[in-house]
């Protein structure tokens, strides 16, 4: 007997592939969020989602909302009867909002305030069907879509245009009318491998019943089913499959009924770079490529056709067909791109503006090269091969490879680097100085990479913030957000010693424009707090050391002082020192600027005050003439507290005693100096937590 599920299919023209599984996986938990909060009870549910439906069941989904006890208070009770206790206008007034016919009947409520009329009642759930439009359009519309088409001669908008809608409960067709479509239980199978319609008798039929039309609905199975089709014709080939699980997932989104073929190609093109082919099979036609034992490319490649064709040979031969000419636009390109230097190329990006206000690509470039070789002096790499490989890296993108192959850019100037000879040094830096290009991706591999990649970040970060175009919102044209993590990241993981601030000041100096490290520098910070938060690092435990004296300029230097916060904020003196540092910052903050930030010994009264200022003066000691780690400053402070503990249960700062409190104000500031050269414990939030 059919359970009670609920089918929701929406059927389209096919949808954009890069988009589907977000689409699908957005359009279930918007449904699990509405119907949850409508009150409506269910155990699970299913996603599905091929190239032109999205679909969810909802597993044992409650035909009703519960009923509701609910209480409205009306007015008091001395206001809702006259003196002859007849009732107000007010009384009667609310009993009909209430639906009650005689309000002698309503009860009173006693409260610290008075006594009130108070209606409680049952109020009663509504039917599924009742509300089922409703939750759906609304989960529809909040659905991760960029661009909405419009079909027809309505206004309706979705991310394609709706051809058909499958509402089922049970056995049961839910009324309701989504972007102009009317529910029912008619679906359609494959667009090509089956004819006619699908109808659903109930909703526990939806997969098989799809699968017999050609269909694989599930978005999980159908990419297990196209991975293992790949390494099947990758062994036939004795290749080793090159996996791309983004290429993975889009295939997967374009076909219903995945059938892989594996094709070849001339020998003769594996002269080109490798990546050019690759790139060619991939961005344009969507093959998977295959290498040998040694990672070298091999003349195959292998695409997923949305079809199970009698005359697979056809399909095959087909496929190769197209691709060829592909193949030869590539060797073409690089041919006619190898007849130049890079140092020819280099001037033709005289014509090619970077940013209105900013300049040239060539002027740019000469940016980043002497930005490059200054952060190499920083940091011990090869200085020389920084400034060439920073001059050199944006010549490629004149280059006909780099036009007809944009994610080629970098790549193709490094084969070409090596072609006129430079060094690995400077070819692999121009090859990686575009890395990471995704959040998380691969990093530079050497140190010339790291200098040159870092350069080229700053230059663009620095020049967009002095003509104040900061990110705003969703709008970040040049990836400011990107590539300000891509600083970050490169400078603690490729772990990389050097202060921030003169770089950024280096980099401003290349520029006639106004000076604004004052906000690219606390952008920075703002982006490495998130940053860290990732790493299950709290803010406040960031905003300590940002805002201690020492503050953070030099990226790899202020990791280990993060990370050894995190660590301290665990010791059992650490929320007792936050406790007591935002004490002493309130009070002092209170009293506003002070006579003197100098304590007098002379004039302590009290025992604990001369044993805290003794500890004091040997922790300032031992801070000037020691080398100590970070660490041990830490654990110095935490022997500090036991005597501030005393100190606040002892002293009365605000004593009547003018000279007596100023006196002990100063101390309270000598101690927020102390363990300001450390971090800002005031800013830490449940430090033991």
């Amino acid at each position: 007997m059919p359970s009670n599920n609920l089918l929701i299919e929406i059927g389209t023209e096919e949808l954009p592939p890069k988009s589907v599984k977000e689409l699908m996986l957005s359009m279930e938990s918007n449904l699990l969020d509405g119907l949850g909060s409508a009150g409506f009870s269910f155990t699970g549910s299913r996603h599905y989602a091929t190239p032109r439906r999205l679909a969810v069941i909802i597993e044992d989904l409650s035909d009703k909302q519960k009923d509701r006890e609910i209480e409205k208070r009306g007015p008091a009770l001395k206001a809702a009867f006259d003196e002859d206790g007849v009732p107000t206008k007010a009384l009667l007034g609310f009993a009909r909002s209430c639906g009650v016919d005689d309000p002698t009947t309503l009860d009173t409520l006693k409260t610290d305030k008075g006594e009130w009329i108070v209606f409680r009642g049952v109020e009663t759930g509504q039917q599924l069907s009742d509300e089922i439009e409703g939750i759906l359009s609304a989960a529809l519309n909040k659905l991760p879509i960029d661009r909405k088409m419009r079909w027809g001669s309505s206004r309706l908008e979705f991310v394609r245009p709706i051809h058909w809608l499958v509402l089922i409960y049970g056995r049961k067709v839910l009324p309701a009318i989504i972007m102009g479509k009317a529910s029912g239980r008619i679906s359609r199978g494959h667009r090509f491998m089956w004819e006619g319609n699908i109808e659903f008798s109930h909703a526990d039929e939806y997969q098989e019943k799809l699968r017999s039309a050609s269909v694989i609905t599930s978005f999980e199975e159908r990419q297990e089913i196209i991975l293992q089709q790949l390494q099947r014709e990758a062994k036939k080939l004795n290749g080793r499959l090159a996996l791309d699980e983004q290429l993975l997932e889009e295939v997967t989104a374009l076909v219903e009924w995945p059938c892989a073929l594996a094709g070849s190609f001339d020998e003769s093109f594996l002269e080109i770079p490798e990546e050019a082919l690759i790139s060619a099979m991939k961005e344009h036609q969507r093959y998977f490529h295959l290498t040998n034992d040694n990672n070298m490319l091999l003349p195959y490649f292998i695409t997923v056709s949305n079809i199970e064709s009698k005359d697979p040979a056809a399909v095959i031969s087909g496929n190769e067909r197209v691709i060829r000419p592909r193949l030869s636009d590539a060797s073409f390109f690089y041919k006619k791109d190898a007849a130049t230097t890079m140092e020819e190329k280099l001037q033709r990006l005289d014509k090619v503006v970077f940013q209105s206000e900013l300049g040239t690509f060539l002027s740019k470039a000469s940016r980043i090269s002497t930005l490059a070789a200054y952060i190499a002096t920083r940091v011990d790499a090869d200085e020389s091969a920084c400034l060439r490989a920073g001059m050199l890296c944006k010549a490629d993108l004149i280059s006909d490879m780099v036009g007809e192959f944009p994610d080629l850019q970098g790549i193709m100037g490094s084969y070409y680097s090596q072609q006129d000879g430079d060094s690995q040094a400077i070819s692999d830096a121009i090859r990686d100085h575009y890395l990471p290009t995704y959040s998380g991706g691969k990093l530079p591999s050497s140190i010339e990479g790291s200098c040159v990649a870092l350069a080229d970040k700053i230059d663009t970060l620095v020049g967009l913030f002095a003509i104040g175009q900061p990110p705003s919102g969703s709008r970040d044209p040049f990836a400011l957000r990107r590539q300000t993590l891509g600083i970050i990241r490169i400078c603690i993981e490729n772990k990389l010693s050097f202060s921030l601030d003169d770089c950024l000041a280096k980099a401003l100096d290349q520029y006639e424009l106004p000076e604004p490290r004052d906000k690219v520098m606390p952008y920075i910070l703002d982006r490495l707090a998130t940053w860290y938060s990732e790493k299950d690092i709290q803010q406040d435990v960031v905003n300590a050391v940002r805002h201690s004296h020492l503050g953070i300029s030099n990226l790899l230097e202020a990791d280990h002082r993060i990370k050894s916060m995190q660590a301290f904020r665990h010791h059992e003196q650490a929320p007792r020192l936050a406790a007591a540092n935002k004490r002493v910052t309130n009070i002092l903050k209170k009293v506003g600027d002070l006579e003197s930030s100098i304590p007098d010994a002379k004039i302590f009264k009290e025992q604990i005050e001369h044993e805290l200022y003794q500890q004091m003066t040997e922790v300032k000691d031992k801070f000037a003439s020691t080398i100590l780690t970070y660490e041990d400053k830490l654990l110095r402070l935490a022997e500090l507290q036991p005597f501030v503990d005393r100190y606040f249960d002892d002293v009365m700062v605000m004593s009547d005693d003018a000279a007596l409190k100023n006196n002990r104000l100063a101390l309270l500031s000598e101690l927020k100096l102390i363990f300001l050269e450390v971090a800002n414990f005031s800013l830490l939030d449940n430090a033991a937590g």
